[in-house]
């Protein structure tokens, strides 16, 4: 009896191990918790700093609006751009597909341009 106890203990500490590690990989996957986040003085500021200088062509949640600014919140553009590239798009601008981006070169300091990064990078469809 006391095999088949042990047999059934180690079955449920195996499913349990690979659910918490499912559940670990999913979050990872999704980025941090809201809660995290939101005591990130790096996404506070970028927060504001988003809505003031990016959403009016971005779109709030990054959706993009016609003919301003493209999507930015999919899964395809976040895995397709650098922080780099996000950064010099910010200091030098850029004309794609009949939208046009403004630099922000001299307008936006490198921290204000790291938080803008930080909450980009938190958009998501």
């Amino acid at each position: 009896m006391n095999t088949r106890r042990n047999s059934l203990l180690g079955i449920l500490v195996l499913v349990l191990s690979l659910s918490a590690l499912l559940v670990a990989c999913q979050q990872e996957e999704t980025g941090p918790e809201d809660s995290v986040l939101v005591q990130d003085p790096h996404y506070i500021m970028g927060s504001g700093l988003y809505k003031r200088h990016c959403a009016g062509c971005h779109g709030e949640q990054g959706e993009g609006r016609t003919s301003l600014g493209p999507q930015i919140n999919t899964e395809e553009w976040q895995a397709g751009i650098t922080d780099e590239d996000i950064r010099e798009v910010i200091l030098t601008g850029r004309r794609v597909a009949g939208t046009s981006m403004d630099s922000f070169e001299g307008v936006l300091p490198e921290d204000e341009i790291e938080a803008i990064i930080v909450y980009v990078r938190t958009l998501r469809e």
